[in-house]
């Protein structure tokens, strides 16, 4: 797998962290394993693409709360060391 460049450089997980791991997982068809890897990833991915499919577009606004989401989630997921 490839390291993440955020953790290589702060040692703390960004939103993304472990995604890769969650995609293999997938594949593998571990479901639980999957989602312990990124529990944010694993149900905010699917959430979102659920939306673009009912609205066909991104507005800007939507983009902002997605990326507050993000954000909350990186620190939510550091400082509980999930």
């Amino acid at each position: 797998m490839l390291p993440c460049p955020f953790h290589v450089v702060t040692g703390l997980d960004c939103p993304l962290c472990g995604g890769q791991r969650m995609l293999v997982a997938l594949w593998h068809g571990q479901w639980t394993e999957a989602f312990w890897l990124n529990p944010g990833l694993a149900v905010g991915a699917p959430l979102l693409g659920l939306w673009w499919l009912w609205r066909r577009e991104l507005t800007s606004q939507a983009a902002l709360v997605v990326v507050g989401l993000m954000l909350l989630w990186a620190v939510i997921r550091n400082v509980l060391q999930l």
